[in-house]
């Protein structure tokens, strides 16, 4: 009975399981229960892939690509299975040049993940370094450029995901770089042409050259929500997601919260804001956490995780409706991969 469940649930997943133009089927390397076959199906249903709309999903180095180590072709079917169009990959080990079991690994999670038409974004331009430093940003930028052109097509990164943060440079940050003046500080550092603005026109000075340097890949960077109220309201010059989507060709927006009316509503001003122009189609993702414990986490409120699974479900179709009354709406990015795997597997706590 069991047996015939699960071929019946793989039957069904068979005929919406392939992405666009795919080569392979993701389902029997996916390897999964079916329970989890459904539940795929389910997530897949919400995203809105079928209407045009991307997803991505991150994936980090110390989580899923270590969890996934000797399984990488497992991982790019599970991904594909859920529906998911874009992977953000930790790349730092593998393009470290120290490191041949992971160049290994990405080059054949990249290939796999190709199979099943997904595109895989490099998670590069994150260090605080980049702030003092010009020949940083073309190191990282170049560390790319030069994979690519040392592999073979299918295992090439279709683009760079940015996660370049000003709001972490606080007094006392550990990586703080001895050469930077500017400090972020949210009591008294906003107002235009202080230390918080300047450090965000830094991040978009940051962004032209990464752009120049890496085109034709295209460039995406993780965008604090609270940014752009601040622009609108006269106490920022920079940071809004216009200036940034003159270098970008994509938004993330990091909306960090369990209720879902509260994550769009962190979102709303920068799709709000990208839609002024009327050049920026599709070039906002709404970013929500299944995770806990990651760097800087402030616990649960910011969070999916702790409801379970059905109540991620709702949120995300909840999001997908407000946002798709936007044009500049991309889709639902989920952060990270290893805590909505938890999710999945209905291995968390509620």
């Amino acid at each position: 009975m069991r047996n015939s469940i699960k071929y019946g649930l793989i039957a069904l997943v068979l005929s919406i399981s392939c992405i666009g133009h795919a080569t392979e089927n993701p389902i029997e390397k996916a390897d999964l229960t079916p329970e989890q076959i459904q539940r795929a199906k389910t997530f897949k249903q919400v995203l809105g892939t079928d209407k045009g709309y991307r997803s991505g999903a991150y994936v980090y180095t110390k989580r899923s690509i270590d969890d996934y180590m000797k399984e990488p072709e497992k991982l790019a079917a599970r991904l594909a299975v859920l529906g998911f169009t874009d992977v953000y990959l930790g790349s730092e080990k593998a393009l470290s040049g120290e490191a041949d079991d992971y160049m290994k690994w990405q080059k054949t999670f990249i290939r796999e993940a190709h199979k099943y038409n997904l595109k895989v974004h490099a998670l590069r331009l994150s260090s605080a370094k980049l702030y003092v430093s010009d020949m940083k940003i073309l190191e990282d930028c170049n560390s790319v450029i030069n994979y690519n052109y040392s592999v073979k097509k299918s295992d090439r990164f279709d683009g760079v995901s940015a996660d370049l943060e000003p709001h972490i440079l606080k007094k006392g940050f550990i990586d703080y770089p001895k050469e930077l003046t500017l400090v972020w500080d949210s009591k008294n550092n906003f107002g235009k042409g202080k230390d918080n603005d300047l450090l965000l026109k830094r991040t978009v000075e940051v962004m032209k050259l990464a752009q120049k340097e890496l085109r034709p890949l295209p460039l995406s960077q993780a965008l604090g929500f609270f940014f752009q109220p601040r622009v609108n309201n006269g106490l920022l010059e920079h940071g809004g997601a216009d200036e940034f989507l003159q270098y970008c060709d994509q938004l993330i927006v990091m909306a960090y919260n369990y209720k879902p009316s509260r994550v769009f509503e962190m979102a709303e001003p920068i799709l709000k804001a990208a839609e002024k122009s009327k050049n920026h189609p599709k070039s906002v993702s709404v970013c929500v956490k299944t995770s806990l414990g990651t760097v800087g986490d402030e616990g649960p409120v910011t969070s999916f995780q702790t409801h379970g699974w059905d109540y991620m479900i709702e949120a995300i179709k909840y999001l997908v409706e407000k946002g798709s009354t936007y044009p500049a709406f991309r889709g639902v990015d989920i952060f990270e991969f290893q805590g909505f795997e938890m999710m999945w597997n209905n291995k968390v706590k509620q």
